[in-house]
């Protein structure tokens, strides 16, 4: 009785003044055969007053359901059968991480055949739902989201699934594997402890390192992210919003489709405070909370969305109709919180023509060392487009989206860092050489190269330096490729060596020496500040080997490294090169040089040269960007532009 009661209500409710059935009854309806169990939801908390926001929660969650989906993959299903065995048995990193490629590469390649996914509509349960909302409404008493309003709860602490996970009682599963964790963490301070704290307690929770083995694929299912010891920035984010769910905390999972400056795209947690900006964190960082995202030094993300329970009504993918648009851009639960994070401009641009298909959407689209990633979208109104809210210091390409491609369709757009914005117009006409040193950002090894600021050159004819002549001085800051320094001295020496400035590591990656009037690279026994550390020992610095490096960890005074030679030398010449990611111009390795106009042109091929360990392009355009590419090996390359003779990263 009391159901026919319920369904005659929803039905008078539809009937008034409506033509089109309500959201509510659009969710019911997809629901198909599992209707009857979402309307057992809704009259199980229909029927008493006090369970009118429990209610308005379930309304909510079914609304939204449709945009949320489950997979099944028995295969998935072994995979993580043994994973779950890895993880128990086994807690070195390094084992952790061989273990996880090996089950990858047994696994990965059968999958895609064998993975279905299911609209929650049809297979959320009343009683599985009805015990999370229970729950969620238990969490929200707590003192780290009492303040939230009925909105910001249904967010951050009602939502029943973090990701694409398999629905199961997760809550059972983090408050067995998890949850304990935390609380030994902060079991000092238990009475007291802020949100804050307890975010920094469960981004310590025992962790391997990151891997970027499983993007693309099936979430984890809820047992795994609970006991997980190593995974990617999304599966960590998804453990977190768990756990924080437990405890009652709001934190979102934010996320860039792609950086503006690397490749790949990110994804981290942040804190939802009462007042002020989120707070950015990731699972063992070793910065503050709201310094995740912003301190990483070759990352800018060209825009901030937030994954979001509800649909939101004017994501694209709400309002693009038929239109076909970016898989970067297509979910319709994607919150633009740039301006949470950063303070944003907004980018006018003129197309150079009509876009194709009649579309009404534009984007910009930022380089992901290979393509270029649509990022930001706007309507079009007689071939303009106004685009809101991007970050500063990075550099788009306007263009259309169509038939599965992005299209360029204007000049690269620059917003610098004090929010100029330049539109880069090719200048075919005027040309102009270009010295070049390296294919890649500095933005990871340029503080090596702060630090040799100061760092000198010495010889010597006794072991212990006392009478020790500087060769050179470092005095400027070099630049992250090979250092040539011409030495002017008549005596010779047996003893050389590189000392760091005061209180630094020392790093360096390379040090060559070479006699006057030959081109031979002088070798003998190395010396220096001893290191007990194999990875990081002085040999690195004369192995040929840019990505092995010597340091001393303890910013000590007087950390050094040299050569003792069989007799006295007299030196001419030396080659240093600051703690490297190997992006540096390299001898006998084949470049090819291109410029942007509406696709890649080249300017040419050339071989590095040890004698200078750059590359010099004459007859090159200018106002344009570019890309250097190293056809021997690597992956690393990124655009720049050219300005006072010196190559700008973008």
């Amino acid at each position: 009785m009391k159901n026919i009661l319920f369904t005659v209500l929803l039905l008078s409710a539809l009937l008034v003044g409506c033509t089109q059935p309500s959201d509510l009854e659009q969710a019911l309806q997809f629901a198909g055969e599992n209707r009857a169990e979402l309307e057992k939801v809704l009259e199980h908390y229909s029927s008493s007053p006090e369970d009118s926001l429990k209610y308005k929660a379930a309304v909510f969650l079914i609304e939204n359901m449709d945009a949320h989906f489950s997979y099944k993959s028995k295969t998935w299903d072994d995979f993580q059968l043994e994973l779950d065995t890895l993880f128990r048995n086994e807690s070195q990193s390094e084992k952790l991480i061989q273990g996880l490629e090996h089950l990858y590469s047994k696994y990965a390649g059968r999958l895609m055949n064998d993975i279905d996914y299911v609209s929650d509509l049809q297979t959320v349960r009343a009683d599985f739902l009805i015990h999370n909302i229970d729950m969620a409404f238990e969490s929200w008493k707590s003192p780290y989201s009492c303040h939230l309003s009925f909105d910001d709860f249904c967010e951050y602490i009602l939502p029943y699934r973090a990701g694409r996970e398999p629905l199961s009682d997760w809550r059972e599963e983090f408050q067995k594997h998890f949850i304990p964790a935390v609380h030994t963490r902060i079991a000092e301070r238990k009475d007291t402890v802020t949100a804050i704290e307890l975010c920094d307690a469960i981004k310590t929770y025992p962790y391997s390192n990151l891997s970027t083995l499983l993007g693309g694929l099936p979430d984890y299912n809820a047992h795994i992210l609970s006991v997980m010891r190593t995974g990617n920035c999304r599966q960590y984010g998804l453990q977190t919003i768990l756990a924080a769910r437990c405890l009652g905390i709001p934190v979102s999972l934010d996320y860039t489709p792609q950086w503006a400056t690397r490749s790949l795209g990110h994804e981290w947690n942040a804190l939802i405070q009462k007042e002020g900006k989120p707070l950015s964190f990731g699972i063992g960082d070793n910065c503050n909370l709201g310094e995740h995202v912003e301190l990483i030094p070759d990352r800018i993300p060209p825009k901030v969305y937030r994954q979001t329970c509800a649909k939101q009504n004017e994501s694209l993918a709400m309002i693009c109709g038929s239109e076909e648009i970016p898989q970067t851009l297509a979910s319709p639960c994607m919150k633009d919180v740039t301006t949470d994070y950063y303070p944003c401009m907004d980018v006018p641009v003129k197309f150079d023509f009509k876009a194709p298909g009649k579309n009404k959407f534009a984007y910009l689209a930022v380089f992901d060392n290979q393509n270029w990633i649509p990022v930001s979208w706007a309507s079009v109104n007689e071939n303009k487009s106004l685009f809101r809210n991007l970050n500063k210091n990075i550099l788009c390409l306007p263009g259309y989206y169509y038939n599965k491609q992005f299209i360029p369709a204007a000049p690269p757009v620059i917003i610098d860092s004090m929010g100029n914005i330049k539109h880069i117009k090719l200048d075919l006409e005027k040309k102009q050489t270009m010295v070049l040193s390296r294919k890649y950002q500095i933005g990871l090894v340029d503080e090596y190269c702060e630090e040799m600021v100061g760092g000198r050159f010495q010889a010597s004819d006794n072991p212990d330096f006392n009478n020790a002549i500087d060769l050179a001085e470092i005095k400027e800051k070099p630049e992250a490729s090979y250092q040539i320094v011409s030495v002017h001295t008549d005596k010779a020496y047996r003893y050389f060596r590189y000392i760091a400035p005061p209180k630094s590591l020392g790093c360096i990656s390379e040090l060559e020496v070479y006699e006057s009037g030959s081109d031979k690279k002088l070798s003998g026994k190395i010396i220096g500040t001893e290191q007990e550390l194999s990875d990081i020992s002085k040999e690195n610095a004369f192995d040929e080997n840019p990505l092995t490096d010597f340091r001393k960890y303890g910013l000590l005074d007087g950390v050094w490294l040299g050569l003792e030679f069989e007799s006295p030398k007299r030196i001419e010449k030396i080659v240093f090169l600051p703690t490297n990611d190997d992006n540096c111009i390299r001898n006998g390795e084949l470049y090819e040089l291109f410029y942007w106009n509406n696709k890649w042109i080249s300017l040419g091929k050339q071989v590095g040269s040890g004698e200078i360990y750059k590359l010099k392009f004459e007859n090159a355009p200018t106002n344009a960007l570019y890309l250097l590419r190293n056809l021997t090996k690597g992956k690393e390359e990124r655009i720049f532009t050219y300005k006072e003779n010196r190559q700008v990263w973008w």
